[in-house]
């Protein structure tokens, strides 16, 4: 079950600095050849470098340049993850997409869909639509019980005329038994408008009136 009162689902990518690493690198590996072309110059003939010794540099070095070469590998991942990353993110276009938040929108001919979250029972719960200018337009009674509920307002008034066009939130009045005030968590549905992909990293959606990162989003439902 979706769980409103906190993030459930995350999805982050950790880029690393591929091109800073492998530069820092090839300067290690250009100074550690100067280091063992200079030790061979200035060595002993008549003691020259231990082959143990030797061979164990060698190996350093190999060691420094495999680094650079899975360096330069992981840069090209990188990049490919990148343009994966597009591609998916470009196919949540035109999709319903639950996520935090109380502001919805409607063209005009229908309602919005909320879900509300009550984590302790209330003695009273009233449902407050309100248009852009704070105005209530329509209101009810909610539900009280513990849980997950949903609130599809049907886009009407509280006269019966339907709401035009334009962004709608939702305000929750709740009391619990000893007259304490209460503050349900508020999820909305909307559809995926847009995907600003300045960050390939970290996509933002735009959710009816809202922009969001991708681990702001609940719940994606496909087909409606």
């Amino acid at each position: 079950m979706v769980d409103i009162t906190g993030v459930s689902s995350s999805a982050t990518t950790a880029t690393g600095s591929a091109s800073k690493s492998g530069a820092t690198l090839a300067n290690n590996f250009s100074d550690f050849l100067t280091l063992l072309t200079t030790q061979l110059q200035h060595q002993d003939p008549t003691s020259p470098m231990d082959s143990n010794q030797f061979t164990q540099q060698l190996v350093s070095f190999a060691g420094v340049e495999q680094q650079i070469n899975s360096n330069k590998n992981l840069e090209k991942l990188n990049s490919l993850m990148q343009v994966n990353n597009v591609a998916n993110s470009s196919n949540y276009l035109g999709n319903q997409a639950l996520i935090n938040g109380n502001k919805g929108d409607t063209d005009g001919t229908g309602g919005i869909k909320w879900k509300y979250q009550n984590t302790a029972a209330a003695a009273d719960l009233t449902l407050e639509v309100r248009d852009a200018s704070g105005n209530l337009v329509y209101s009810e009674a909610g539900k009280t019980g513990v849980g997950l509920h949903d609130f599809n307002w049907s886009g009407l008034e509280n006269d019966g005329t339907m709401a035009p066009a334009g962004n709608y939130t939702l305000d929750i009045k709740a009391k619990d038994s000893n007259d304490t005030a209460l503050s349900p968590a508020i999820a909305v549905q909307d559809t995926i408008k847009a995907v600003d992909m300045t960050d390939q990293s970290k996509p933002v959606f735009t959710v009816g009136p809202n922009d969001v990162t991708q681990d702001k989003i609940f719940q994606l439902i496909y087909g409606q």
